[in-house]
């Protein structure tokens, strides 16, 4: 019997990632027969009203709202499992206490470092920042880590330290999407939490990846944020180091757009294409020799790898974070240490000679790893373990 399940997820501003991922595990099951029902929330909520926004840091930590509602959908629609995206700021932790108090289990997709870091991306002020994985969070509030605000990093703290002592976050079940993010939360879920999973996100791509003799060998991509975590620095630091063979595409906008703009006057080798639509990026992409990565930061799992993978593109990516974890060295790409332009140049180089070995193993690695029906299979083992399927 195919279990229902709630799917729960607090929608931010701006979108993201976890947005996409969110919508896709919910049509992915609605695909295979599930019921499924969506219980989202939305920050525009807060918009014009200045009460809503007063009563904003008692909600995060613990929102009326969200239990009541949570607690008569799960008996309305008759829930097997209730599994949460995102559910910071509106949604709350309030929702696994209502899933409990239904008897119901509940499983958290962790897409972030939200409950081990105030600004949720364990980076701050342009590097790597691990300080507040002991629990103290005193580096978060001496830096105003949420937003730039003491005020609302404490709110934040406030959430984390509450339900740390309530015992919420060890009571509920996770799924992690690679090791290397289940190891940044051993502190606070160490070795025999129950029901602790690694899922990776998935993607449906049905562009195909191009014949060899369609290859530009000296074509590379990037396609994300033009921001300072994203590496977008480094990398036109790192260009200067490359053949002059090469061209740089960059796909998307963001803060560092000026200074992109700026460096593609000085060198035409570099081209800002802007905000495209995703066939124009795929069009471009499939014929590329490689696809960068060059975020400093940690991340959380970047679908522009899965696409890349499946588009049989390799990638050169920063070895730090989750980019190293996902991108296999000499298989699916390689990866440079960070700030080393050197090493970066030498590393293109070889994904300009390895490229037909390199691409097989691309496709090869998403077709066995991240595909729709992949996904699908790992859910279904997670609720199995979880007990919400066979009710």
């Amino acid at each position: 019997m195919r279990p229902n399940i709630l799917m729960v997820h607090n929608y931010y501003q701006i979108g993201g990632g976890e947005h996409t991922v969110f919508e896709q595990e919910a049509e992915l099951l609605r695909r295979h027969g599930h019921p499924v029902t969506a219980y989202t929330r939305h920050n525009d909520e807060l918009k014009g009203s200045s009460v809503k926004k007063a009563l904003l840091p008692f909600q995060t930590l613990f929102s009326l709202k969200t239990y009541r509602e949570v607690r008569r959908l799960i008996r309305r629609e008759r829930i097997d499992v209730v599994h949460c995206h995102n559910t910071f700021p509106l949604i709350s932790p309030s929702v696994y206490y209502a899933a409990r108090r239904e008897g119901v289990p509940v499983v958290q997709t962790i897409h972030n470092f939200r409950l081990i870091c105030a600004n949720a991306l364990l980076f701050r002020d342009g590097h790597v920042c691990e300080e507040c994985l002991s629990g103290s969070f005193r580096p978060a509030m001496s830096h105003a880590c949420y937003r730039g605000s003491r005020l609302q990093t404490a709110v934040v703290v406030a959430m984390l330290k509450l339900h740390r002592l309530l015992g919420t976050y060890r009571r509920t079940g996770y799924i992690f999407l690679t090791p290397f993010n289940r190891e940044k939360y051993r502190a606070l879920l160490p070795e025999g939490t129950p029901h602790i999973y690694i899922k990776p996100n998935f993607e449906e791509i049905h562009a195909q990846p191009a014949p060899e003799r369609e290859i530009d060998p000296f074509k590379v991509i990037y396609v994300g944020r033009l921001e300072e975590n994203k590496g977008i620095r480094c990398l036109l630091e790192y260009w200067k180091q490359v053949p002059e063979a090469y061209r740089l595409h960059l796909y998307g906008t963001g803060p560092l757009e000026g200074l992109v703009r700026e460096q593609a006057e000085k060198d035409p080798r570099i081209r800002p294409m802007g905000f495209r639509p995703q066939e124009e990026i795929f069009a471009d992409w499939r014929t590329a020799c490689a696809q960068v990565f060059p975020s400093i930061s940690y991340e959380g799992f970047p679908m522009t790898l899965i696409e890349s993978l499946a588009l049989a593109v390799p990638v050169l990516a920063c070895d730090r974070g989750n980019q190293a974890a996902i991108i296999e060295e000499g298989v699916t790409g390689y990866r440079y240490a960070p700030e080393d332009a050197r090493e970066f140049a030498e590393k293109l180089e070889k994904i300009r000679r390895e490229n037909p070995r390199l691409k097989q193993n691309c496709r090869e690695h998403y077709e066995r790893n991240y595909t729709p029906e992949k996904n699908y299979a790992l859910l279904m083992d997670i609720y199995r373990r979880l007990g919400a399927c066979g009710k």
